[in-house]
């Protein structure tokens, strides 16, 4: 049902002449394969990146509720309806939701505005860590909003959190309808409803002071009284089910969309037309941002953070060891383009180990060392690297001292085959 041809090459199409599986002690895992690090769309690469991401801002909110600083939890919403488009943020071509959405958080708390000024003056505003995030219902449309953790020079009383949840609801709302969105709600005359009359534009919660006193740091750590971790909240949209009122998050949009296409013979309809809106609207959207202030807080308080870049993350091939080259002829017409056989051959590998895999690859009618080899012998020596290359006895095949060479030599060896 995609349509990004970076997001379908991932984990389909090889970088080089061949994939490797790789296995340890119950691991396993296919390198040699693209992988496009997209957040908002690949569910492989997004669960891995983003709890990643959870963790740092977990570590992060323990780090400063721990040296006393304070910590509240908003939600900035925008009023929608299913007539309205995603929108896009692409250049020359901003329109939609998604452009409100952006459009509107920075007229309330760009760094260089006056409300982003007063907040840091009157509440103490260090800075905040951001998370986008988006759901889809068949009567309600897109439904996109940020999760915000807020970072005060101390926590606030009472007063001070009613203050504060209403200065940034004012500034919400005033950006939003600068952007040419749709009134935000800041009020509310429902009896005895959440908000407290505040209104459902801006949801705020703070986590370190007032009714819940020191045992409130640390509902974020462990889930006490149904709330969710500091950085689950933040980060992984991947883990909600965005069901409440008939939504949908991105996954289940995904998976509903995929078996809309199956039972109509690939005619689209109305989840894949919302899946590949958002699909082709969410480019460019940063799934998560720290600001500066907070960073260089964070850094100065030495709370550890695990800074790997994305394609460091989602390379999972650290101590795992190659126990089956998959040549490039025999990956793409056996493997890539059935349906399965990718997520197969890890599953397998991490249950069976190379006795499953050999096993695996036999029942679809591949032979080992001719259509799948073993990976090429390393030398572990001066003296083996100086010497002639030994045999292989499984493949009966010099061990190649390069992948390059390996390939080659499998190849010639499928040619011998054939003929």
């Amino acid at each position: 049902m995609a349509l990004g041809e970076a997001f379908r090459a991932c984990g389909n199409r090889l970088t080089g002449n061949a994939a490797t599986l790789q296995w340890a002690a119950g691991e396993a895992a296919l390198t040699g394969v693209c992988r496009c690090n997209n957040v908002h769309m690949c569910a492989w690469c997004g669960t891995r990146i983003l709890a990643v991401r959870a963790a740092n801002a977990q570590a992060m909110a323990d780090g400063l509720a721990a040296n006393g600083y304070g910590l509240h939890l908003g939600t900035s919403t925008l009023r929608h309806f299913a007539r309205m488009p995603f929108g896009s943020n692409r250049k020359g071509q901003r329109f939609g939701l998604v452009s409100v959405l952006h459009d509107g958080w920075r007229g309330a708390y760009g760094s260089s505005g006056r409300p982003w000024r007063r907040l840091k003056a009157e509440f103490g505003v260090i800075g905040y860590e951001r998370a986008y995030e988006d759901t889809w219902g068949p009567d309600t449309g897109h439904h996109l909003h940020w999760h915000t953790l807020w970072v005060t020079a101390e926590p606030l009383d009472t007063d001070g959190q009613l203050e504060f949840r209403r200065a940034i609801a004012t500034a919400w709302a005033d950006g939003v309808r600068n952007a040419g969105g749709y009134e935000v709600s800041q009020t509310c005359d429902r009896p005895d409803c959440s908000c407290g009359g505040e209104g459902h534009g801006t949801d705020l919660r703070s986590l370190n002071s007032g009714e819940e006193g020191e045992t409130a740091r640390y509902l974020y750590k462990d889930g006490d009284k149904g709330t969710a971790k500091i950085g689950l909240e933040l980060s992984r949209q991947d883990l909600k089910d965005g069901r409440r009122s008939g939504r949908l998050g991105p996954w289940q949009l995904g998976d509903a969309a995929a078996d809309e296409l199956l039972a109509s013979g690939g005619v689209p309809g109305p989840f894949t037309t919302a899946y590949r809106e958002r699909e082709r609207g969410i480019f460019g959207v940063r799934k998560q941002y720290r600001t500066q202030g907070l960073n260089a807080l964070v850094k100065s308080l030495e709370i550890p953070q695990d800074e790997r870049t994305e394609d460091e993350i989602t390379d999972e091939s650290g101590g795992l060891q190659p126990i089956l080259v998959i040549p490039s002829g025999t990956w793409y017409r056996h493997v890539a383009r059935v349906p399965g056989r990718r997520l197969d051959l890890v599953k397998v590998a991490e249950a069976s180990g190379v006795g499953g895999v050999r096993l695996l690859i036999e029942s679809w009618g591949l032979r080992w060392g001719i259509d799948v080899f073993d990976p090429p012998a390393e030398p572990t020596t001066e003296a083996e690297e100086e010497s002639e290359p030994k045999v292989n006895p499984l493949l009966e095949l010099p061990a190649a001292r390069t992948f390059a060479e390996h390939i080659h030599r499998v190849r010639r060896r499928q040619l011998a085959a054939k003929n």
